[in-house]
């Protein structure tokens, strides 16, 4: 039995299903389940969105117990911050836990063997764990898209666009020389890992070499930094920006979708737009930070 965490926003559970998958893939002498505890316990961003954006079906570990069980695993995690691989292993089952990032102690304590492997890594020795593992990590690397990409473009397609404001932008993303900026606020603020205002505008004079007619199109969680901010974030060097409105909440997912079809991306640090750089059929060129390559 493989087990892997599912946390987090769109990005975090689509590079965890994407790791997944490469087990399910190239192990198929195992039976592979998405642990979906998270969501039973923690409200954050859109809760889980596996199936709304993507309509994919995993097999999720709340589906595998009878529901009084399932009932009883939560009630330990809520109120003893027992993780689901800890009541697994008290209960008998030998697991080993695989991390890719260090912090399982935050949502996944657990008293029996860990082995850490390299994050943000591509590293297939990790899914080759004999017996009961838990794997706890993000895997966010291209490398297990890659590998496997045949079966996923099958798979992590978006909904048909229909909004009215969403099409009008998707036009002029294809019909201009585009080029996609993300800029994360919001909770990397609170954590202290937002890029700052002069990476973007460094970015956008090495993007402007390499495409001088771009239309750059700014997708951010807070617009309104982003307009009081122009010169010093590079806004006013392109020959036209437009923003990017309209899809906040449920429909967040749209900014990933929108970005994906962009000819040139600029990206930061976010899972959200790295994954959005790996979904792009149409990329040209792409600026990103040292650990996201494609």
């Amino acid at each position: 039995m493989k087990i892997v965490f599912l946390n987090g926003g769109l990005a975090n559970q689509v590079f965890q299903y994407i790791f997944y998958r490469f087990g399910q893939i190239r192990h198929p002498e195992d039976d592979w389940f998405l642990d979906d505890s998270f969501f039973f316990v923690h409200n954050v961003h859109n809760g889980y969105e596996l199936e709304k954006v993507f309509g994919l079906h995993p097999a999720l570990l709340s589906q595998t117990f009878d529901a009084d069980v399932w009932e009883y695993m939560i009630q330990l995690k809520k109120n003893e911050n027992k993780s689901i691989p800890q009541i697994l292993f008290d209960n008998g089952t030998i697991l080993t836990m695989v991390c890719d990032t260090p912090n399982n102690d935050e949502w996944n304590p657990f008293e029996g063997l860990k082995a850490i492997v390299p994050s943000a890594t591509f590293c297939p020795e990790a899914a080759k764990v004999k017996g009961d593992v838990y794997y706890h990590g993000y895997w966010i690397d291209a490398g297990w898209y890659r590998n496997i990409s045949d079966q996923l473009d099958k798979e992590l397609v978006f909904p048909e666009i229909t909004e009215p404001h969403n099409l009008e932008y998707l036009k002029m993303i294809q019909q201009t020389e585009s080029c996609s900026i993300h800029i994360r606020r919001g909770d990397y603020l609170k954590y202290g890992v937002s890029a700052p205002d002069k990476f973007y505008l460094g970015w956008i004079k090495d993007m402007l070499q390499a495409v001088p007619d771009m239309t750059l199109f700014v997708f951010s969680d807070d617009l309104d930094y982003c307009r009081t901010h122009t010169k010093e974030m590079g806004f006013d060097l392109p020959k036209e920006v437009i923003f990017i409105e309209g899809n906040r909440g449920d429909m967040a997912f749209r900014d990933m979708q929108l970005m994906s079809c962009c000819r040139n991306m600029i990206n930061a640090n976010s899972a959200f737009c790295y994954l959005a750089a790996i979904l792009n059929k149409n990329l040209v060129h792409y600026i990103s930070p040292p650990n996201r390559n494609l």
